[in-house]
């Protein structure tokens, strides 16, 4: 086992099943031992490992890294060939401001494309505020023309990623300023939890910083809270969690965009303490692990904006191969949200086509029956409530009711909805203890109450 190797193994060891302070202290005591063991090989600079240059500015010094990663032109890159070559190409056909209905905050409806987006993510030395905590690595993908081809409208554009990295504290102001010329042209940003994490961290980064800053540089227009900002973890979060759980960016790499990283990788609670030993002992093939990380990151963000626009956009041709039944049904509400009747609609039954399981099915009966609720198709919604409780039966009182409502109010037959209140109390009495509901039970027989009195009173 080589020793970075090592090193990553003991970091992930310290992280399990204990405090920070506790991880920390164990660490620090450890420190003398990974020493001797990296001692078998010299330390290797990181700008040996990572090729890149030197940026001088009026603040200082800072180093920058700078990959080409899919030329968006007929050639094809190699540069991640793990990945599919035309996603970050289909981006650019894509429209931000499909999101904007869902998250009115964000801006989306001033975006009409990427081409002047800023795909940001940060690596940092804690994730808490304050004068001590560095964002030590600050990663930048955009679009750009190729080199020999000036018209940035054109199809042959480069997705690029820029890393700012200070090699130690005092580059910091080096960085922030290399960082603002860097954004000065974004009229957008996109991130990953960046609106929570990433964007305010920056902006706190540039005020404790600003007296070592030029007096001309501050926080960048893309950083102002009034910018167009695509958070991609807020639509993916509503399109994957009902099936995936987790939406952390690696889980939605493996499951949604069918790709694995390298084992390069190493993970993100480890970066900080990576860094820590960098500053320690100079070696920068940990770091080299971090810069992969990051660019990943980014990369990842951008193929991932891709099938969020495409599956708001149009979910019917984004589901042939991002959206699953469990999707569907998480896509529908949000059709139906966005007042996309028709769109939520299909994807409703497509889903209860699709779906199996008692939760899901009952869940996908019930939008599709409020769907046409809300549009007053009194009898395909009955239809639906029907169907829902010969195909899933149970306990659950909600389709009896919605016919007894049907029954009530619309159709006038009370001897009808009696009936149907009737079945889900019944229902509801033979279910078992941890099912019933006293709640449930007190509405329906007061509902049934009510119903008999009109009954008894001849309607």
């Amino acid at each position: 086992m080589s020793a970075t190797s090592e090193r990553l193994r003991r970091l992930q060891g310290l992280r399990s099943g204990r405090t920070d302070t506790e991880a920390a202290e164990t660490r620090l005591q450890a420190l003398p031992e990974a020493s001797a063991a990296d001692r078998e090989t010299d330390p290797a600079p990181l700008e040996a490992l990572e090729a890149g240059e030197t940026v001088e500015n009026s603040a200082g010094q800072c180093y920058l890294v700078t990959r080409h990663c899919h030329p968006m032109g007929r050639e094809e890159s190699q540069a991640h060939p793990q990945r599919e070559p035309s996603a970050l190409g289909n981006l650019l056909e894509r429209d931000p401001s499909t999101l904007a209905p869902l998250y009115p905050a964000y801006g989306l409806e001033r975006c009409p494309d990427f081409r002047r987006s800023a795909f940001l993510d940060i690596e940092s030395t804690g994730l808490g505020g304050g004068a001590g905590i560095y964002a030590f690595m600050v990663g930048v993908g955009t679009f750009e023309p190729q080199e020999g081809n000036a018209d940035s409208t054109g199809d042959r554009l480069n997705f690029v990623v820029r890393q700012l990295f200070m090699r130690h504290p005092g580059e910091e102001a080096a960085l922030l300023t290399a960082l603002a010329e860097l954004l000065q042209g974004c009229e957008s940003l996109v991130t990953f939890n960046g609106r929570s994490f990433d964007a305010p961290f920056l902006r706190g980064r540039y005020r404790y910083a600003s007296r070592f800053l030029p007096a001309d540089v501050g926080p960048p227009k893309a950083l102002d809270e009034g910018t167009p900002h695509l958070d991609l973890l807020h639509p993916a979060r509503r399109l994957w969690r009902k099936r995936l759980g987790s939406c952390a960016l690696t889980n939605l790499e493996q499951r949604v965009l069918g790709f694995s990283r390298a084992e390069d990788d190493v993970p993100g609670s480890l970066i900080p303490h990576l860094y820590a030993d960098y500053l320690y002992d100079g070696d920068g093939r940990m770091m080299q692990r971090v810069f992969y990380h990051n660019r990943e990151d980014i990369v990842s963000m951008a193929a991932l904006a891709e099938v969020v626009c495409g599956a708001f956009d149009d979910p019917s041709t984004a589901g042939a191969d991002h959206l699953q039944p469990l999707d569907l049904l998480s896509m529908a509400r949000l059709q139906a949200e966005l007042e996309r009747l028709d769109s939520a609609e299909t994807l409703f039954r497509a889903a209860l086509d699709q779906l199996s399981g008692r939760a899901h099915l009952a869940e996908s009966f019930d939008g599709l029956g409020r769907l046409l609720k809300r549009q007053h198709r009194w009898e395909e919604a009955t239809v639906v409530w029907q169907q829902w409780l010969t195909t899933v039966g149970g306990p659950d009182s909600r389709p009896y009711v919605e016919l007894a409502k049907f029954c009530e109010w619309h159709s006038g037959d009370l001897t009808q909805a009696a009936m149907w209140t009737q079945w889900a109390l019944h229902e509801q009495e033979k279910s078992p203890p941890q099912s019933r509901s006293p709640e449930t039970q007190s509405e329906l027989r007061h509902r049934l109450a009510r119903i008999e009195r009109k009954l008894n009173a001849g309607g």
